[in-house]
């Protein structure tokens, strides 16, 4: 009980003292080069941290060939956004609730179809994403893997970019060539390293990203940070468990609460973007119709 008490303290103490930007409506879209990288599971985790530092965060599952959210957070939703196409539920009646109070909205396999919806399924997508346009602060949008038409759909309708990638080679030059792809489109690209040894491992990895975008594409990225090697990941994972909730004092618990309030509080003046629900939508489906 002293425990909790003190985590509600803590958590209330930060509101407090860090001043952010409200009304804002933001759209984060989590990506990575290649699969395999812990994508999905930092997505989940973070959205956690989110709403836990006090936002009301809406984690969308945009990989529409193999959504998998529910699974790592041990739901099992019985619709899924194809059910708003069809017209057999509304987006209220698909929306779950996750762990820690967030929203989620499954994903499900073979909505490859969306790129070429027809202009009544497009409004109807509008018209669903805009009823609840006032619910939400922040939307998680969890891609799929690669640089598909679709995940390039997400990443230009989105204010932020979260790039996750691993210290291996071939994980750092499949984040490279997404960086490539989306530099020219994106407001800003965050990069977070996954399953590192230690600090050292992450920097060395980020730095290398670093030199090659500003060396070849003139960008410069944001170094979000970190994610360490947690035995406790795969543990909750085989639990079906975020790890954020089952081991909330375990290093890669530690590492994910730092990167959600760098997120909220890196910057000493917010961007505020004047962005909708409606706005957003509109600029993916567009994106995907050309």
């Amino acid at each position: 009980m002293y425990e909790q008490t003190s985590k509600l303290k803590r958590i209330m103490d930060e509101r407090q003292n860090h001043k952010v930007f409200q009304g804002t409506f933001k759209v984060y879209c989590v990506t990575s080069g290649k699969g395999g990288v812990g994508k999905t599971n930092l997505s989940i985790n973070l959205s956690m941290v989110l709403q836990e530092l006090g936002k009301r965060v809406l984690l969308v599952d945009a990989d529409l060939g193999l959504a998998n959210v529910d699974v790592i957070a041990g739901l099992y939703p019985k619709y899924n956004i194809s059910h708003i196409i069809s017209c057999e539920k509304n987006i209220n009646e698909i929306i779950i609730e996750g762990p820690m109070g967030i929203k989620i909205l499954p994903g499900a396999s073979g909505l490859y179809e969306m790129a070429n919806l027809s202009v009544v399924e497009l409004n109807l997508l509008i018209k669903a994403f805009n009823s609840i346009s006032h619910d939400f602060d922040i939307v998680i949008i969890d891609t799929g893997a690669g640089i598909s038409k679709n995940v390039l759909g997400f990443v230009q309708s989105s204010d932020e970019v979260i790039i996750v990638t691993t210290p291996e080679p071939s994980a750092i030059t499949d984040a490279y060539a997404v960086i490539k792809l989306i530099h020219k489109y994106s407001q800003k690209i965050h990069v977070i390293i996954n399953r590192v040894d230690n600090f050292r491992d992450a920097e060395y990895t980020v730095q290398k990203l670093s030199n090659a975008s500003r060396k070849f594409l003139h960008t410069d990225i944001d170094y979000l940070g970190y994610v360490l090697e947690d035995r406790s990941v795969l543990k909750s994972n085989m639990e079906q468990i975020p790890f954020y909730a089952r081991f909330p004092d375990s290093l890669a618990s530690k590492c994910i609460l730092n990167l959600g309030r760098k997120l909220l509080y890196g910057e000493q003046k917010p961007i505020q973007y004047n962005y909708t629900f409606e706005g957003w939508v509109k600029k993916l489906m567009a994106f995907l119709k050309n």
